[in-house]
């Protein structure tokens, strides 16, 4: 599959601000190959000024695959719930993967490079929801001028 490019600033102001909200409940998971471990917490800690990671590596939000697992690369996915009024750029990207995730209301947006660019928001592995003030620290560093 071929990867995603990343979002502009605009667009990634919109998103990151919508799935900001409570009531978005927007939760980050990680699933990755452990050949990719070493890098992924390396560009999650740059990213995050170093927030911890979990510290299980075998259950959500964050799942290094064993040695020898059919998986290729990282899968990073955003889970969260629809909250109205949805801006054109969430409706674009999302998927209804209810059905097999176990929170059935949740919606899936699988896209690495925006859960990266998340991360520089303010965003972290796992539940975001009790993270607003970190969030909103981190928009007004990277956006000191509403694109």
């Amino acid at each position: 599959m071929a990867r995603r490019p990343k979002f502009g600033d605009e667009q990634l102001y919109v998103v990151a601000t919508y799935l900001s909200r409570p009531a978005a409940k927007a939760e980050i998971h990680a699933e990755l190959p452990a050949r990719h471990r070493k890098a992924f917490e390396t560009e999650y800690a740059a990213a995050t000024n170093g927030y911890p990671l979990p510290a299980n590596i075998s259950q959500h939000p964050y799942y290094i695959w064993p040695k020898g697992t059919n998986k290729q690369g990282r899968e990073l996915r955003i889970y969260f719930a629809r909250v109205a009024p949805e801006p054109p750029s969430i409706r674009d990207i999302y998927t209804d993967y209810g059905k097999w995730y176990a929170r059935s209301s949740l919606y899936r947006i699988n896209h690495s490079n925006l859960v990266m660019q998340l991360f520089e928001c303010g965003f972290v592995l796992g539940m975001n929801t009790g993270n607003g003030a970190r969030i909103d620290t981190f928009m007004q560093q990277r956006f000191p001028v509403k694109p």
